[in-house]
């Protein structure tokens, strides 16, 4: 099936509020925003678009919904953390963070933090 070969799909996730999610989209990570029907579209490089909605009943993904991928981590989060960015720490049986956030057990080595409606984001370092 080729029919969604040329199709320049894109991803999409809820919030609760549009204006305090274009404000820390643009503000505080720097993204190119713009708006649609009400709604968010996230501008992202390499031309691709991330649809953000809200959505009356919304409830934070438990999981990760964008990926930031960065040279130097620690300096990421020094930045982010300068602009108010509180980074999770994990201390689960299975899956443990150090203090600042970060994870070490294997692959690439990468922090997470919320948006402003709870959703999962991260930063991680490029390999």
């Amino acid at each position: 099936m080729t029919m969604f070969k040329e199709v320049k799909a894109f991803s999409g996730f809820s919030v609760n509020d549009i204006p305090v999610s274009k404000e820390f989209y643009s503000k505080t990570l720097g993204l190119e925003t713009s708006e649609t029907m009400g709604q968010l579209v996230l501008h992202i490089a390499g031309g691709g678009t991330v649809f953000v909605y809200a959505k009356p009943n919304h409830v934070p993904a438990t999981y990760t919904v964008l990926n930031f991928p960065v040279e130097n981590l620690e300096e990421a989060m020094d930045a982010l953390s300068k602009d108010g960015v509180q980074f999770i720490i994990y201390k689960e049986k299975d899956f443990e963070t150090d203090n600042k956030g970060v994870f070490h057990g294997g692959g690439p080595k990468i922090a997470w933090f919320k948006d402003p409606s709870g959703n999962i984001l991260s930063v991680l370092e490029k390999e």
